[in-house]
């Protein structure tokens, strides 16, 4: 008698549980500061699609064949307080975010999830549930050009009787797995670049130097992962900052991220740098419409074997005029932007990149040229509102698969 309780306990908790058709399965999702693509491309899903809610992850480990030991996820308890914080700023999603224990059983007709560390961490609790999963290979997120871990992950994630489909960013991100022979084209959708925060209606009056201002602004905007910033070129950064400011005067110089002053000494920078710490939609929105130009000098290979960042990195930056300087150093661009005049590609080198951030600093007509041209071409092919409903097409079709 105690059996059958126990049965029917599950397969009620199985229905409850599963009543969304499709569960975007995230581990940071909800937070108490909601910003970034990961962000925007839930709630953009959630609008078009009201069978569709974001299930939180449990605190779980993954498997052997990963290079890296710590856990996805959230505990109960910090899931319940990012979620009362997070809905005081995305209060839309109020009764469409749920906690998922990934030691219980759960009825999905169509999982989604990104990143392949995220992914790979929830392949035991996909296939232990016949759970069909879609998933966006992004770079980083424990993805690595021959790693051998990486691809002992990515064989596992493309073999399992569970995946139905995968979203790829990069021109070789695609090549890459095809190669491998880890998955046929027709299995991937392959939407280049990233998700914009904003629209065309989102971005107000351009503030310009010396027109409206005294000074021309240049920008860092990034997260740190590794020690001074290396993978992103934070150390160039601030190279370049100190050698302009012998230079230019009117130059000032500002941080987006979790860097501070004590990440790598500010000598002669310090009366023309600022640190403005981890900003939202809006809150870019602001600082964006008063900058002029975003450096973004990544390197790829540097968080760990075979680690590269998406291109184009900073591309939020290009949506109010700003002209974003990035490297692209395995060639991810194939011709969707005009080097030059749309955005300026560099080297991850100090040399070059003083050779061309001069010539835009002593020329500004020129300079807020490429930014219009940048934001003109960004908005065309990168609208968000357009990769969203390709995303959500997929999504759909995935559904009616079999099982």
């Amino acid at each position: 008698m105690l059996f059958i309780k126990k049965i029917f306990k599950h397969f009620k908790r199985k229905r409850i549980k599963g009543s969304c058709c499709v569960a975007i399965v995230d581990d940071s999702i909800p937070n108490p500061n909601p910003c970034g693509f990961r962000n925007y491309e839930f709630n953009l899903i959630l609008d078009s699609m009201p069978n569709a809610n974001i299930w939180t992850m449990s605190k779980t480990y993954p498997g052997s064949d990963a290079w890296f030991e710590h856990a996805y996820g959230q505990q109960y308890r910090l899931w319940k307080k990012n979620k009362k914080a997070y809905l005081l700023k995305v209060p839309q999603n109020k009764g469409r975010l749920y906690w998922l224990n990934t030691q219980k059983a759960y009825s999905f007709d169509l999982a989604y999830s990104i990143f392949l560390c995220t992914t790979y961490t929830l392949l035991p609790f996909y296939e232990k549930n016949n759970i069909p999963f879609v998933f966006v290979l992004y770079p980083g997120g424990g993805f690595g050009l021959n790693n051998a871990s990486s691809d002992a992950m990515l064989k596992k994630v493309f073999q399992s009787p569970c995946f139905r489909g995968v979203v790829c960013t990069q021109p070789i991100t695609c090549q890459y797995i095809i190669d491998k022979k880890f998955v046929t084209k027709d299995k991937i959708l392959y939407q280049f670049g990233g998700y914009l925060q904003f629209l065309p209606n989102d971005v107000g009056k351009k503030i310009c130097y010396p027109k409206d201002k005294p000074t021309l602004d240049i920008c860092f905007v990034a997260y740190k992962y590794s020690p001074k910033g290396v993978d992103k070129g934070y150390d160039l950064f601030i190279k370049v900052a100190k050698k302009l400011v012998l230079k230019y005067d009117f130059i000032r110089f500002h941080v987006v991220g979790n860097f501070d002053a004590n990440d790598i000494p500010i000598d002669s920078l310090e009366s023309k740098i600022y640190f403005h710490g981890l900003l939202d939609a809006k809150q870019l929105q602001s600082f964006y419409s008063g900058m002029d130009i975003c450096l973004s000098p990544n390197r790829p290979f540097k968080l760990f074997e075979g680690n590269f960042d998406g291109f184009p990195l900073g591309l939020d930056a290009m949506c109010f005029g700003v002209v974003l300087m990035l490297t692209d150093e395995l060639k991810n661009n194939q011709g969707n932007y005009i080097d030059g005049e749309e955005l300026i590609i560099i080297r991850p080198e100090e040399k070059d990149i003083l050779s061309k951030i001069e010539p835009l600093i002593e020329n500004i007509s020129h300079l807020y040229k490429i930014g219009r041209n940048g934001a003109e071409k960004t908005f065309k092919i990168l609208n968000p509102k357009n990769r969203a409903n390709a995303i959500i097409k997929f999504l759909k079709q995935n559904l009616m698969e079999p099982k």
